[in-house]
């Protein structure tokens, strides 16, 4: 048997940091329906907390590797890939089951999401997004990129992602002063999240930068 050819071009290695960016994206909209209790202090955040950092971290490297432009290219793309996973999703709690089949409750359970929920997911991701894309454009031109600017780049975009999700998601559905919790909750779980990926981000970059064009 031939051994496996895992040695990418840098065209190949943009494709499958953009389909691993989608499917994180994707994810973290499909779990968010479930609200975590992190039994501390009275402290909750959606469960897509688990893995939407990633999001922030591709973005990150797909800027520094690729540019602002592509950056922002690829955020149209996982809206788009998201809504065609919504799409069949809902598709199917409209299609018949056999009588038999006990699992509809379940989907519908977990498919469906309210259209505010949807909207406040896209409209944060956008903005969340946009905001790590430019910082880390304006930290790659400073030529001061670090560990540090980094997290400072993600880190903010994470904040204003969270603060636009969680508030226009759960506004009206939760008090004011639990939204607040679960913002600054899902804001430090992410943080601790991305601090732990950054040795692996750096090497992410390095290997998505070899053979780059001249």
């Amino acid at each position: 048997m031939d051994k496996m050819d895992l040695d990418f071009d840098f065209t190949e290695k943009r494709v499958i940091i953009t389909a691993f960016f989608c499917m994180a994206f994707t994810i973290a909209n499909l779990i968010t329906v479930k609200i975590i209790n992190i039994n501390f202090l009275g402290m909750e955040t959606p469960a897509g907390v688990l893995i939407y950092p990633l999001v922030y971290v591709l973005t990150n490297v797909i800027t520094k590797v690729y540019g602002e432009k592509t950056a922002h290219r690829t955020l149209i793309l996982g809206i788009a890939v998201d809504v065609l996973f919504v799409c069949m999703t809902t598709l199917i709690l409209f299609l018949p089951s056999p009588a038999n089949y006990t699992g509809d409750s379940a989907l519908q359970f977990v498919f469906t999401q309210t259209p505010r929920i949807l909207i406040a997911s896209y409209i944060s991701y956008l903005m969340g997004n946009w905001v790590n894309a430019r910082l880390t454009t304006i930290v790659n031109r400073s030529g001061s990129y670090s560990n540090v600017m980094n997290l400072i780049a993600i880190g903010t975009g994470e904040l204003v992602d969270n603060i636009v999700f969680i508030g226009l998601a759960f506004l009206f559905v939760f008090p004011v002063w639990e939204i607040a919790i679960m913002i600054i909750t899902h804001w430090l779980i992410s943080l601790v999240w991305i601090v732990i990926a950054q040795p692996f981000t750096g090497k992410v970059v390095s290997w998505a930068e070899k053979g780059a064009p001249a």
